[in-house]
């Protein structure tokens, strides 16, 4: 399952997809990208229909398993 993981510190936002079964990840950083904008890139780009997918915020995963 991938999970995306988006980190702000108020001046950039970090945001990528991490995969938990080989504790990969790969990312990117943007100055001051809304973390909602973060989320929607990640889903267009690196999820596919029919996939599930968790969200961590700052750190904080709340276990929730979304389907696309």
């Amino acid at each position: 399952m991938k999970v995306i993981r988006v980190h702000s510190d108020g001046r950039y936002t970090s945001h990528g997809i991490g995969y938990t079964d080989h504790n990969g990840y790969a990312g990117t950083a943007d100055n001051r990208l809304p973390i909602k904008r973060a989320i929607a890139y990640q889903l267009g780009r690196c999820i596919e229909a029919g996939e599930q997918y968790q969200i961590s915020i700052n750190g904080k995963n709340d276990g929730k398993v979304y389907i696309k």
